[in-house]
């Protein structure tokens, strides 16, 4: 993570969607937040800086979130960033296929504050190197 704090990257195809969960975040103290528009503008965006934690919208035009993941969990250099799922379908087929695609987790629209806080920070913990025992 960098001294900034940790980079969160938001994909989504909606602005008013893409606003709110940024705005959110900023409110909970992250504020190094980057937005895409698309899942492309997403995997350009991953493939120019690095980010600890990608919240991923499951139904975009083009290149749906599941493309995306599975782009970034065949890569490398991206297969390590943990991904939050994020949609308006409360499916368990949609739950199920994010997680046999290695999202971390999945979160449902409308984005109760709550349980985002608790998913970014748990993800992100999970993250952090353990320290070293003596």
């Amino acid at each position: 993570m960098s001294d900034g704090g940790p980079a969160l990257l938001v994909v989504d195809d909606n602005d008013d969607n893409r606003y709110t969960l940024t705005r959110r975040l900023k409110r909970q103290g992250y504020d190094n937040v980057a937005t895409a528009e698309h899942g492309r503008q997403a995997l350009e965006l991953m493939a120019a800086r690095r980010f600890d934690l990608v919240l991923l919208d499951v139904m975009m035009p083009e290149m749906d979130g599941l493309e995306v993941l599975e782009t970034m969990k065949a890569d490398p250099a991206l297969r390590c960033i943990p991904v939050v799922m994020i949609s308006a379908l409360d499916e368990l087929d949609s739950v199920a296929r994010c997680v046999e695609l290695g999202a971390e987790d999945y979160l449902t629209k409308p984005f109760n504050p709550t349980h985002l806080r608790d998913r970014v920070r748990a993800c992100l913990d999970r993250q952090r190197p353990e320290p070293e025992s003596e």
